[in-house]
C-alpha cells in the first residue's frame, strides 16, 4: 500500500482519490476544499455540469472519457444523493462531423443522428444520446464525505510549490491542482491558460442538455432537474487573470469593480440570443423574458496542449502530473 498525496480537491482530484483509495492510502491537500465558499481560483464548483464527449483522437484520451462515462453512469444508478443524473442530450454541429469524430457513439445510451427535420436553422448535422448531469455543489461535497468514510484524509494546505508538501512524507505526489500550474513555482507550466466564462442561471423545467460549438462560441442547455437550468456560455481566453479575483454571482450587485468579472449584459444577450437560435420552442431571445435566478461569471482552467498527465522526478520527489483540460 502506497502513501499518496493528492494536490487538489476539486473534480479531478476527487476522482483519482476514489479509485487509488481502493488499494492506497491517500490525503487530499488543498487551499479550497468541498463545502468552503465559492471563490474563483477554485473552478469546479462553477462548472455546470454534463457529461459530453470530446472530439479527441488519442486512444488514452478517449479511453479517459469512457471510463468516466461509465463511473458517472454507476454513481447516477446507484446513488441519487450524489445529485448524478442519466439525461437526453442533443449536439448541434456547425460543421461536417465524420464517422471518426463520433467515436463515443459505441458507448453512450441511446445514440442516434438527428434527422434534417430536428435540425435547427444553419445546422450541418447533429445527434442525440443519453449523458450525465450532476450538480457540482452537491456532488462536491458528497464526493468528500463519501471518501472520508472510507478513510481518505483531507487537510487545508496552501501551496506555493509542490516541494512545500515534502514535509508531509508520501511516496507519491499527485498534482491536480487545476488552475495551480499556472502560479506553482517549481511548475509555472506555460501551457495554461484561463477561460473567462459567463452563464445565466434561469428558472425553467426545459429537461434536456443541448450543446453547439461553432469553434468560436459555444452555446449549451444544462437543466439542473430541479426546476433551474443553465445557459452559457462564452470561449474567451483572457490573460489579465493573473490575480485571482472574486466573481459576481448574484442579480443586485450585477457589476463588480473588476471589469473582467462583472456580468457582462451584452453576452447575456448574445448568449440568449444564440439559445433561442437552436431551441426557439423553448427559450426566448430576449433576457427581459426570462426569470434570472443568478449569472456565474468565472474562469476554469485550459491547457493549450491538452492534458498533461505524466510522472516526474524532481528534487527526490515522484510526482505524478494530472491536470489540463482538452
Amino acid at each position: 500500500m502506497a502513501r499518496i498525496t493528492i494536490v487538489g480537491a476539486g473534480i479531478v482530484g476527487l476522482a483519482i482519490a476514489a479509485q487509488l483509495s481502493r488499494l492506497h492510502d491517500i490525503t487530499v491537500i488543498a487551499k479550497n476544499l468541498p463545502g468552503d465558499k465559492l471563490t474563483l481560483e477554485w473552478a469546479s464548483p462553477w462548472a455546470g455540469a454534463n457529461f459530453v464527449a470530446g472530439y479527441c483522437i488519442s486512444p488514452r484520451d478517449r479511453k479517459m472519457q469512457r471510463d468516466t462515462f461509465v463511473e458517472l453512469w454507476r454513481l447516477a444508478n446507484r446513488y441519487p444523493e450524489s445529485s448524478v443524473k442519466t439525461i437526453p442530450m442533443e449536439e448541434f454541429f456547425d460543421k461536417e462531423r465524420t464517422e471518426d469524430d463520433l467515436w463515443f457513439k459505441d458507448f453512450v445510451p441511446d445514440f442516434r443522428l438527428l434527422t434534417e427535420e430536428e435540425l435547427p436553422e444553419g445546422v450541418k448535422g447533429g445527434c442525440t444520446y443519453t449523458t450525465i448531469v450532476l450538480n457540482p455543489n452537491i456532488f462536491l461535497v458528497w464526493m468528500r464525505n463519501t471518501l472520508e468514510t472510507s478513510g481518505v484524509r483531507f487537510k487545508r494546505i496552501d501551496l506555493h510549490a509542490l516541494s512545500d508538501a515534502r514535509h508531509l512524507g508520501y511516496d507519491v505526489l499527485i498534482n491536480a491542482s487545476g488552475l495551480g500550474p499556472r502560479y506553482l513555482v517549481d511548475v509555472r507550466d506555460p501551457d495554461m491558460l484561463f477561460l473567462k466564462g459567463q452563464i445565466i442561471l434561469v428558472k425553467s423545467d426545459y429537461n434536456k442538455c443541448m450543446m453547439r460549438d461553432d469553434g468560436k462560441d459555444y452555446t449549451y442547455v444544462i437543466p439542473r432537474l430541479d426546476g433551474t437550468v443553465i445557459i452559457g456560455g462564452i470561449r474567451d481566453p483572457d490573460t489579465r487573470y493573473v490575480k485571482i479575483r472574486i466573481p459576481t454571482f448574484n442579480t443586485t450587485n450585477r457589476h463588480s469593480t473588476n471589469s473582467n468579472t462583472e456580468v457582462d449584459l451584452d453576452i447575456d444577450k448574445d448568449i440568449t440570443r444564440r439559445v433561442n437560435k437552436s431551441l426557439p420552442a423553448h427559450f426566448s431571445a430576449d433576457p427581459a423574458d426570462y426569470d434570472i435566478v443568478g449569472h456565474n461569471v468565472g474562469i476554469r482552467p485550459y491547457r493549450s496542449t491538452g492534458m498533461r498527465i505524466e510522472n516526474e522526478i524532481k528534487d527526490g520527489q515522484n510526482i505524478v502530473h494530472a491536470y489540463g483540460k482538452l
